[in-house]
């Protein structure tokens, strides 16, 4: 198994869409692949935060 942060944001969108099968109640499993989502997509280049957007790292 990956760890969360070696995970691309493809890895990433893919446990995303298997937790709403498995686990859909995991709330907290889901904002962490969110959150890392996010991680993921801005050091990937997918987008840039735009000014004034609030950020969120996961420790």
């Amino acid at each position: 198994m990956k760890a969360l942060r070696d995970m691309t944001t493809e890895e990433l969108n893919e446990a995303l869409e298997a937790l709403d099968s498995v686990r859909p109640e995991d709330t907290a499993l889901r904002l962490a692949l969110y959150l890392e989502l996010r991680r993921a997509a801005k050091e990937e280049w997918v987008f840039d935060a735009a000014d004034g957007e609030e950020q969120y790292e996961v420790c």
